[in-house]
């Protein structure tokens, strides 16, 4: 009996992309000719004819099932793990459908299953379209996130993955609400290693990843993978405090030596403006830890689906 291989992918506004997308992966169930296929289309919100295009698909190719989610849930993260409540493969791969992960790369990934590796992933060696400060980002990103997690993720490592039935099963059971999936899969263990791939220029349509989008994945990323930020503003308090003490005994001094306090207006102002913008600060990165409770408090699902069309 053939191994069944589902591969998730999340739409949004990608019309464009539908038709060479399916060529490509069909070309690619055809080579591996000694595995079953399901497609599972989460069609995320669109407002274009993503979701007509995936049911014309769906009627000559029973193998393409779609989800059709109520709306956008923002990121792809809510459509993936959609996709993943769904999907009953013996393996599950996860890609865009953009086409900057080639489709082709996925038997690579399937030796590596076949070799026994229970979470495969992409590694982005060359961005296609990328700019120089998306390039600087990204690294910079890495670089942080790494030193906040004591380095359990692999630089540059992407969304586009395989992973085993038990690792989909594991990332089902997890109700947490604002779910980081490219560090979950990471950091729930099993054996794991990466392919290096060049990542192509999108290929059509434009990019729905802009900076405000990046940066909220990449928030996601260091306050569900690490407790640094807080202690940070721990070490930032403390050394506020003792600095401000330490001025308080210092105009004292001047006081009971000369009988007066340092002059300078100007001087108060800066010091008063720093003070009370490390405490923004503060109160920012506490409040970032304070809205992921109030999201897993009120228990909201990730995502609400409108259609299942063959699952």
């Amino acid at each position: 009996m053939k191994k069944l291989i589902s591969v998730v992918i999340p739409f949004y506004n990608e019309e464009e992309n539908i038709s060479e997308l399916y060529k490509r992966i069909n070309q690619l169930t055809k080579k591996e000719k000694k595995y079953d296929f399901e497609i599972i289309a989460v069609e995320h919100g669109s407002v274009d004819a993503t979701f007509v295009k995936l049911l014309s698909l769906n009627r000559k190719d029973k193998r393409l099932k779609i989800l059709q989610l109520s709306k956008n849930f923002g990121n792809a993260d809510a459509g993936i793990t959609a996709g993943l409540a769904f999907a009953k493969g013996d393996a599950t791969v996860i890609t865009m459908a953009d086409l900057q992960e080639p489709p082709e790369i996925i038997s690579e990934f399937l030796k590596k299953w076949e070799e026994g590796y229970e979470v495969v992933y992409g590694i982005v060696k060359n961005r296609a379209d990328a700019t120089l400060s998306r390039k600087v980002m990204s690294n910079l990103f890495y670089k942080i996130l790494n030193l906040m997690t004591g380095n359990i993720f692999p630089d540059n490592v992407s969304d586009f993955r395989l992973i085993d039935k038990k690792v989909c099963e594991v990332i089902n059971s997890m109700p947490e609400r604002n779910k980081y999936l490219r560090g979950l899969t990471i950091w729930s263990g099993f054996k794991q290693t990466g392919v290096p791939f060049k990542r192509s220029a999108r290929f059509a349509g434009e990019t729905k990843a802009d900076f405000f989008t990046v940066l909220k994945v990449a928030a996601n990323g260091i306050f569900s993978f690490s407790y640094t930020p807080l202690k940070m503003v721990t070490i930032l308090g403390f050394i506020l405090s003792f600095t401000s003490f330490s001025m308080i005994i210092f105009q004292i001094g001047l006081y009971l030596i000369y009988g007066r306090g340092a002059p300078g207006v100007s001087t108060i102002v800066v010091l008063m403006s720093f003070l009370f913008g490390m405490l923004f600060l503060i109160l920012g990165v506490i409040g970032e830890y304070l809205s992921r409770i109030y999201d897993e408090v009120k228990g909201r699902p990730n995502y609400i689906v409108k259609n299942k069309i063959g699952l």
